[in-house]
């Protein structure tokens, strides 16, 4: 099988995903970056080097590279189509060979923006081209199936996806053992200082649990352009005792920090896509508290199993949740040990890319293939 993916840019969370693809396909793989589109450049993939990836292709590199991406475009039996000119996936849709768009949700804010250019451009080609074709949408965001079927698109063809970070090789019940001798229960809080994050979300989550007289620490990495705003907050709440920015890390020290706290806290809200910082957190076994927005939470989190959920717009629920974990220690303990299961074996790169095969391979030779939890399940 011979797959090709398009997109702005190869990033952190596409990188691991793409390598297991370049494996299961003998090297029948291949990334097309097309470069800046409106200078987005999300997902964190300014910071990391994928320019020695065998697979990858920048059109940014030339005329050669440009011919060689549209040549595959047309050839290969499989095409994944996602933040990219829309010249890419015409091209593409002219052969009648499977495709695939891979999209958050379109409707962040709502009914407001079918008012967008660019997604009125897609849905016109998309409702005038597209029907009756191979054509399927991977939806990295519980909500985007929701937002597809109020633009009638893709009926009963949306499937789970996502962003998927490496995995570390941990010894997870060993990890929570040893946090059985930290008396303080440890809350982690990760992300840019940014509104829709609501870091401050943090500081009522504090004054509360200051209240109950329980023995806790909040422990904030980040920087942004809240940051100051809430410096000042804790300030002024006499929260610097329990309260604690430690500013920007590097992903390495990140993670280690994942691995010796009890509990992460995810609080962004509807305009958080996927929010990949929820996986890293459970892969490490940190037992998360995340927001019922973020286009992560409802695949990732099983509630009472794995984590809990929370409603940000539903006073002291994020309080209520986090309460329970510290006056249940044992519970906190197993459900930490699932969100690592539940990353490790389901909702990882290999994983991933193993369903994402299997499910083309199906579909090439006219068969029936179904996913029961995770990565190309159906979304409903």
């Amino acid at each position: 099988m011979t797959i090709v993916f398009v997109s702005i840019a190869l990033n952190i969370h596409q990188a691991c995903v793409a390598d297991e693809l370049y494996k299961l396909t003998n090297g029948n793989y291949w990334f097309v970056e097309t470069g800046d589109i409106n200078n987005d450049y999300s997902k964190g993939g300014d910071m990391n080097d994928f320019s020695s990836r065998p697979y990858l292709i920048r059109l940014a590199d030339g005329k050669e590279s440009v011919r060689k991406a549209l040549r595959l475009i047309r050839e290969v039996d499989v095409m994944i189509y996602a933040t990219a000119p829309l010249m890419f996936l015409k091209e593409r849709i002219r052969t009648n060979k499977i495709t695939f768009i891979n999209s958050e949700r379109w409707l962040k804010r709502g009914l407001i923006n079918l008012l967008s250019p660019r997604l009125l451009k897609q849905q016109w080609y998309y409702h005038t081209s597209c029907h009756g074709k191979p054509f399927y949408a991977l939806c990295s965001s519980a909500y985007a199936v929701g937002d597809f079927r109020l633009m009638q698109s893709f009926k009963k063809k949306c499937y789970k996806w996502g962003y998927f970070t490496a995995v570390p090789d941990i010894d997870v019940e060993v990890i929570q053992k040893a946090k059985r001798n930290v008396s303080t229960v440890r809350i982690l809080w990760v992300a840019r200082f940014l509104q829709l994050k609501h870091p401050e979300q943090m500081l009522q989550l504090a004054s509360l649990l200051y209240r109950e007289k329980v023995d806790f620490t909040i422990n904030m990495i980040g920087t942004g352009p809240e940051y100051g705003k809430i410096e000042a907050l804790i300030q002024r709440k006499g929260l610097k005792g329990v309260v604690h920015l430690l500013g920007s890390m590097h992903n390495s020290k990140v993670l280690e920090a994942m691995r010796m706290h009890d509990i992460f806290c995810f609080t962004s809200d509807k305009n958080e896509g996927w929010g990949a910082v929820l996986n890293e957190a459970m892969s490490c076994g940190c037992c998360p508290v995340s927001s019922i927005e973020t286009g992560s939470t409802p695949y990732l989190i099983k509630e009472g199993i794995n984590g809990f959920s929370f409603n940000l717009k539903k006073k002291n629920d994020l309080f209520d949740k986090v309460l329970w974990l510290i006056k249940h220690p044992e519970e906190r303990e197993r459900m930490s040990i699932e969100a690592y299961k539940t990353i490790r074996d389901v909702w990882s790169p290999k994983n991933a890319a193993e369903q994402l095969y299997k499910l083309c391979q199906s579909m090439l030779q006219g068969e029936s293939y179904v996913v029961e939890d995770g990565p190309c399940s159906k979304a409903e």
